[in-house]
Formats: structure tokens, sequence, C-alpha cells
């Protein structure tokens, strides 16, 4: 015998409840969680630029997974940045240089990590500084002309933060804001004096300027005060013919200052599409570049921006049970899945906890609303055991109770609760024998 005797419509009540929940739990997954996408808009730089490098080859480890990649040439950090502000510009992620950016300014973007080095470069036309030996300090470029990179990009905040901390006026040199391709070929000619830029060592456009003739590279030997002042900067060493063995150069050891290319997306990037960033940009940087030691890349040191939850979360514990053990696709929606159904949980086992409770409470209300109905009868029979009762009077209450009596055997009251059932039901007799012994009784 079923214990709890559940109706048709109580079963289909739950049965119901049940389907609910589930095409919740499938809309919530749906929408709180968003999938993988399947094309994705990556904003980087120059065409020449490190930038673009590192976007081809994260659109073809993408492409492993089944997502599309277009990258979208920009002038560099600030574009860049502004790119992905912009909710309409059909941008997802974007590479900005370390000093570039901070959440008062962009608060809805989050940094999901630094990708390699970008070290900045001063090159400079020896003949321009042979009474002083060379370019030694910012403070020689007084009086010269330089080209600092286009506006807006990482290289041109950076080096007027430089004039700042040397005290240097804009006012004191000719400044032109163009990027080193623009500026390579002025530099040979001899029209301007200095270039600087920041680019990542592998770029090509580097070993164009190591094949310039009588051009230097800066060495910045005060690189760890820059980098105290500047905290986002790192000093790296540069050895002696690291650029180009074929030139030499550099001609001896040198010390370079750093900024950290960051890959930027917004805050609501979707958990899944970080962790399978995460995995890949791992395999893609480990040897990545000649400036970087193994292993140091992906980084969160130093982001200007707060680094995404599940980034953070892979770089201290590495990828979860289920990136080790499913295919990317499968650990994505089993981790979506996850993550609607615990807090279901979390709150629907307290709940079914209170289910019997619940019932109970129904059913006692259901039992407590017949016996004030038989109460009613039963008051109404005592009536006319102290008045004058017609036989008419006794028969129709007769079928009052008959009826109640029906009534209540339709009830699906379950086997823990027949006692109630019963109690009620010698109720019903006690009122009837009351009412054939009325009936037994000489009318008056």
């Amino acid at each position: 015998m079923d214990i709890y005797k559940l109706s048709k419509k109580t079963l289909f009540t739950i049965f119901g409840a049940i389907i609910f929940a589930i095409v919740g739990a499938i809309i919530s997954i749906w929408l709180l969680v968003p999938p993988l996408p399947k094309s994705i808009v990556i904003a980087t730089g120059s065409p020449t630029g490190l930038y673009h490098r590192f976007g081809e080859s994260l659109k073809e480890e993408l492409k492993k997974e089944g997502i599309t990649v277009e990258l979208r040439n920009t002038k560099g950090s600030i574009e860049n940045l502004q790119l992905l502000s912009d909710p309409h510009s059909g941008v997802d992620l974007g590479l900005a240089q370390t000093g570039t950016a901070n959440q008062t300014d962009y608060p809805k973007l989050a940094s999901i990590a630094g990708v390699f080095y970008e070290p900045y470069w001063i090159w400079y036309r020896t003949n321009s500084f042979k009474d002083s030996g060379g370019l030694n300090s910012v403070n020689q470029l007084k009086g010269k002309k330089i080209a600092i990179g286009a506006s807006g990009s990482g290289a041109n905040l950076l080096t007027r933060e430089l004039f700042k901390l040397h005290g240097i006026d804009e006012q004191q040199l000719t400044i032109l804001e163009i990027g080193p391709d623009a500026a390579k070929d002025q530099l040979r000619s001899g029209e301007i004096d200095v270039v600087a830029f920041t680019v990542g060592l592998e770029a090509p456009i580097i070993g164009q300027f190591a094949a310039l003739p009588d051009v230097a590279i800066v060495d910045f030997n005060q690189g760890e005060a820059y980098s105290r002042k500047l905290p986002y900067l790192t000093q790296v060493k540069l050895p002696h013919g690291n650029v180009s063995l074929q030139y030499n150069q550099p001609p001896r050891d040198i010390h370079l200052i750093a900024a950290t290319a960051v890959l930027v997306g917004r805050e609501n990037i979707a958990p899944g599409f970080v962790n399978v960033l995460m995995g890949h940009l791992y395999e893609l940087l480990k040897n990545y570049s000649r400036m970087q030691t193994t292993g140091e890349f992906p980084s969160n040191r130093q982001l200007d921006l707060p680094q995404v939850a599940d980034a953070e979360i892979y770089m201290k514990d590495g990828p979860s049970f289920l990136y080790r053990h499913l295919p990317f696709w499968l650990a994505v929606w089993v981790g979506r899945l996850l993550k609607v159904l615990v807090p279901l949980l979390a709150i629907g086992i307290p709940l079914f906890s209170y289910l019997p409770a619940l019932y109970d409470f129904r059913l006692k209300l259901t039992l407590g609303k017949s016996y004030v109905e038989l109460k009613g009868i039963e008051q109404r029979a005592f009536l006319l055991y102290r008045g004058d009762a017609s036989a008419n009077d006794i028969h129709r209450l007769l079928e009052e109770l008959k009826r109640f009596d029906m009534k209540i055997d339709k009830l699906d009251v379950p086997t823990l609760e027949t006692q109630r059932y019963f109690d009620m039901r010698a109720h019903v007799n006690v009122v009837r024998l009351r009412l054939y012994e009325l009936l037994q009784t000489p009318i008056k």
C-alpha cells in the first residue's frame, strides 16, 4: 500500500513542478552561464607589431575549439580599450599595455592575463649624440626631434611619463606622434634624431631597426628606478646580440624597461570561455619570447585592471577536474550545468525536507474543515433531541449526513494518517446512531 496514497491531482502537480524546475534550470543555464562563443573579434594593433602576431597565434589555437577569430588592426592600447568599452563595437578581446588603463575609466573591463613583455625601445642616431658619447639619459633629449608613437598608443603615454619624471617640458623638444613604421625611414635619413616605441623583441620592426646604419639602442641603466616610480614597468636584460647577431645589436649587454601586454575582456566574459583561453595561453606562451623565462607567462603581476575570477582561479589551482578529464566543449556544458544546479540544490533540498510537514498541514486543514461541517450536523441533531422533531426533519438530516459520509469517503488519506480518518468515520457513525434513535422515539 502507498504510504502517502497520493492522488492523481497531487502526482500531476509534483510532476509539473519537476518539469518546471528542469525547464527553469535549462533557461537559467542558457541565460546566466553563457556558452562558448562561435566567433570572436580581437583588437590587436599594427599589422607589423607583436600584438598582431600574438592575435594570429591565438587565432590558430582557438580554431581547434571551433571558434572563429577575426583580428582588428588598431592604433594600439587606448583604442583597444575604447573598443572594448563600447558594447556596440563588436570587439570581444583586446591587447593593452600596462600603464594605459585604470578601473575608474574602464569599470566594465577586466584583465585575463599578462601575455608577454613589451620592451620600451629608444633607438637613436649615433651622430646626433656623438659629442656626449651616445644617448645615456632621457635628459639628453632636450632640443632633439623625437618620434614617440601614434596618439593613444602605449609608447606615447609612457614617453610622456618619462618626460615628467625627468622634469622635461615638451616645448624643449620636437615631438612627432608617428609609429615606428613611419619613423624608421626618417631616422635613416636624419630627419629625426630619436624613435621611441614599445613592441615585443620578436616583432619584425625590431629587425628592421637593427639593420639601420649608425643607429644604437639606449641602455636604461636606471631601469630599476623607473620600475619603482612606475610599478607597471619591469627592468629586463637584453643580452649582447639578442636583437641581431648579424648586425651585432646590441653590441653589449644592456637593460631595457618593459611594460606587459595584457589580454583584456569584459567583466562578464563567459567562465567557460575563460578556461578555454587560459588552457591555450599556457600552451602558447611557454617560450613565446626571448625576453622571458620559461613559464613566466601567462602572468597576473602588475595588472592595471582586476583579473577575471575564473582566470585567477585557473592560475592558482590549474584546470579543474572537468577540464582535465573531459573535452573542452563537454567540460564547458557540465560546468554550466553545475553552476546552476548546485545553487538550486542548495535551495531545493531544504525545501523538500519541509514537504512532509506541508502535506501534513494540508491534510489537517482538509480534515479540520470536514470536522467543522460534521460538528454543524451534530449540533442540529442535538437541537432535534431538545425540541419537536418530525420524521421529515430527521430524514433530511440523515440524507445530509449520508452526503457528508460519501464526501469524506473520497478523501485520499495516506496510510500513516488513517487514525484521523477513522476517528472521523466513528464520529459520523455516532451522529447517525443518535438520529436513528430519534426516529424510534415517538413523535410528539
